[in-house]
């Protein structure tokens, strides 16, 4: 989801003029794309490197089973509590978020370890500050004290290396066929105002809406935008090479900014639709005609 603050629109039509908006995605699936190039370096050293569990049939399969039941799950507990307990559930889902990208910052790290040859006893210590910092951020969200900049910075690297792992870890036909579900159902819940009406007052609707976003005082992009267009670039830079992922990441960033346009418009908008048809195309031009 793209929008912006109701209140901030006459400002917001002068910034949008300086791509502002297009900064933090752009970090994001530049973080997906080094990671992904990183796992294809990595290769070569067998089991250290995620390609085994991506080449392997039996293990994708499992692993996109696992991603589809758990996100089932966790999507109708999100809905459920947040008919009760609005902004706890809002908490616990960008905490959860936070843990999802530190533990993916972990696989990625151990691969940079491999790489430079380092000792594992290093990399256990480095690993414990990553995982101490990742919980730690996780509390400072549940207990709302994490200032709107940090969240962020976290937001940017989280999405960018959880979106990165989805994107090693699910062959490139599962990711195109997850991200057009993914536009479709954003499309809908955005039409019905459903996250709206579970939340209620538009001001209060507003209020903790820009806490699950990438928010400035005058526009926001939701986290599940940034994850998706990552691991589009990175699924496409793991199967075709970093000219297709940049490609990707090209076109990703007009249909942001085509989008945001049409945010201006319609003061909030489904950010999947527009976005993922475009950066979807060289992946499947590659794969149509190769």
């Amino acid at each position: 989801m793209l929008g912006i603050n109701s209140h901030r629109r006459l400002r917001f039509l002068v910034d949008t003029s300086k791509l502002h908006f297009m900064v933090p995605i752009f970090f994001a699936i530049l973080i997906a794309i080094i990671l992904a190039q990183l796992v294809l370096l990595a290769g070569p050293y067998g089991k250290n490197s995620l390609l085994p569990l991506y080449e392997d049939g039996e293990t994708l399969a499992l692993n996109l089973l696992t991603i589809t039941i758990v996100s089932a799950i966790s999507l109708l507990i999100f809905f459920r509590v947040l008919k009760t307990r609005k902004e706890l559930a809002i908490k616990i889902l960008v905490a959860t978020f936070i843990l999802g990208g530190t533990l993916s910052s972990l696989l990625f790290g151990k691969l940079v370890f491999t790489l430079l040859g380092l000792k594992s006893h290093l990399l256990h210590i480095a690993a414990a500050a990553v995982a101490y910092l990742g919980i730690y951020f996780a509390y400072l969200v549940i207990v709302d004290t994490v200032s709107d900049r940090t969240r962020n910075r976290l937001f940017v690297i989280c999405s960018g290396t959880l979106g990165a792992f989805l994107g090693v870890l699910i062959h490139i036909l599962p990711v195109i066929g997850i991200s057009i579900a993914l536009s479709v159902v954003d499309a809908i819940l955005i039409k019905r105002k459903t996250v709206q009406r579970a939340i209620g007052l538009p001001a209060e609707y507003e209020k903790l809406i820009m806490k699950m976003t990438f928010s400035t005082k005058e526009w926001g992009i939701g986290i599940g935008d940034l994850i998706c267009y990552s691991m589009i670039v990175s699924s496409s830079s793991v199967n075709f090479g970093v000219v297709v992922g940049g490609s990707s990441l090209g076109l990703i960033l007009i249909g942001s900014f085509l989008t945001m346009k049409l945010v201006v418009r319609h003061m909030r908008v489904p950010g999947l639709p527009l976005v993922t048809a475009l950066g979807l195309l060289p992946p499947i031009t590659v794969l149509l005609f190769l």
